[in-house]
């Protein structure tokens, strides 16, 4: 119950909708699946579980109700409730069958009259906590737990395998959906959403198996209790959220900055941003790797803004030795300031890394390949790829061919070599279009408007 589908590309029956679907044939698949596999379980658990008392009923459902009007929402696509820490007590004292049942209830009343979400959405998630519910009760018995006894310390493993089967069947479950309607990728969708949340669910567990405990032991008045976490744990994980929604905001706002200085290397910044995500991802990094390399990538000129850097920037012809000496001082200038948001510490390392090369001879420290980030090798060659796709102010853009030609001819010397075959590899297959860039007419459009807008 934890997990929730957020949004599908748009407000109509999706199953019948193909043309909005990334991968309609396979989306339908997985919808019929999912339905046939809640109706099935719901079916056969309905004779095996007797009715419940009202007051854990009725209690229950308020609960549930709580949690599903409170969610909390996710940046890329999904929505997370602290719905664990009522679903644990629920599936302990009443069985998998009068859980789902609950979950179901409260998602029909929510997501349906409330919020008025379409009917496939709506009957999508209450398949999933359907099986959430049954695979978690499976876990639980695996491990030794009994339903109905509450069993602590004892029952602290099977609870805690448990919670972390709910997560894991909602959070797949609407990963897949939110990947073949209209994501990146199911696992990419998952990292993004999901992975960072696992402390927290794991709290939600644990905070779960606390009011299991104290709802059985207070009877009805342990509900008053039980509210309380729900609502507190709820508040923790939105204000986390929020931190990191803000953070990528104030990330933006920096290189809006650098435009103040010189429009092309705000846009060049977003062009490389671009190239260094998909690079990253073409290798395979950790998503929190290319989250934070977006990051560096947008504002690795921010050192650039000093208004010595002006004319160097605009200069149509060759640098003098101490105009290239100031420019080669931007890395760590940059990074200077990143540094000094706590959050974006290893940011900063990219930034101060990005213009060092495998063989030494790079800047500002002259670093080899092993002592040198990741993150910063990814975007010395994003970084060096825009630049040749690009017009500046003192040549016009190469065309990708003879870009490509320039990267492996330093594979190894000036660029790393593992990406720049990502690099190739990707282009090859069509996985590496070129980010649309301003002309040299424009930016010298943009230019005048900025000395205007200054004066």
């Amino acid at each position: 119950m934890l997990a929730r589908v957020s949004e599908f590309p748009h407000d109509r029956d999706i199953v019948n909708a193909s043309s909005a679907l990334r991968r309609p044939g396979l989306f339908r698949l997985y919808y019929s699946i999912v339905l046939a596999a809640g109706l099935a379980l719901a079916f056969a658990g309905w004779s095996a579980h007797p009715v419940p008392q009202w007051p854990v009923l009725i209690g229950g459902l308020a609960l549930v109700l709580l949690a599903e009007l409170t969610p909390v929402r996710l940046p890329g696509g999904g929505q997370m409730t602290a719905g664990t820490m009522v679903d644990l007590p629920l599936l302990l004292m009443v069985g998998p069958f009068w859980t789902a049942a609950i979950d179901v209830v409260a998602a029909l009343v929510v997501q349906g009259v409330v919020q008025r979400r379409p009917v496939v959405r709506v009957i999508h998630n209450a398949a999933i906590y359907v099986l959430g519910a049954f695979a978690a009760s499976a876990v639980y018995s695996g491990f030794g737990g009994v339903i109905g006894v509450v069993q602590f310390p004892a029952g602290a493993l099977p609870l805690a395998a448990s919670g972390l089967t709910f997560f894991l069947v909602n959070s797949s479950c609407v990963s897949i959906a939110i990947g073949l309607s209209e994501g990146p990728g199911t696992w990419r969708i998952w990292q993004r959403n999901f992975q960072s949340g696992i402390p927290h669910h794991l709290s939600f567990v644990a905070l779960g198996t606390l009011s299991a405990v104290v709802w059985v032991a207070n009877g009805p008045w342990g509900l008053l209790l039980v509210a309380l976490p729900v609502l507190v744990s709820r508040s923790a994980f939105q204000l986390s959220v929020e931190l990191k929604s803000d953070l990528k905001d104030f990330v933006r706002t920096l290189t809006e900055v650098l435009e103040e200085v010189d429009p092309y290397t705000r846009h060049h910044s977003v062009r490389v941003s671009e190239y260094s995500v998909r690079l990253a991802r073409g290798l395979k990094r950790p998503e929190r790797e290319v989250e934070e390399l977006e990051y560096a990538a947008l504002v690795h000129d921010l050192g650039k803004i000093g208004p010595q850097h002006q004319y160097i920037l605009q200069k149509p012809g060759a640098l003098s030795h101490e105009e290239q000496r100031t420019l080669r001082a931007h890395p760590a200038a940059g990074a200077e300031i990143v540094a000094k948001v706590r959050t974006l510490r290893r940011v900063s390392e990219i930034v101060r890394a990005h213009h060092e090369r495998p063989d030494g001879q790079g800047y500002p420290f002259g670093l080899r390949s092993e002592d040198v980030p990741v993150g910063a090798r990814i975007l010395n060659v994003a970084d060096a790829f825009d630049a040749m796709t690009s017009d500046r102010p003192y040549r016009r853009a190469l065309p990708v061919a003879a870009a490509l030609n320039e990267l492996e001819r330093g594979a190894g010397t000036q660029f790393d070599a593992d990406v720049v075959r990502c690099l190739l590899r990707l282009h090859s297959i069509g996985r590496f279009p070129l980010v649309p860039s301003p002309s040299s007419e424009d930016l010298q459009l943009l230019r005048l408007r900025t000395r205007v807008g200054g004066l």
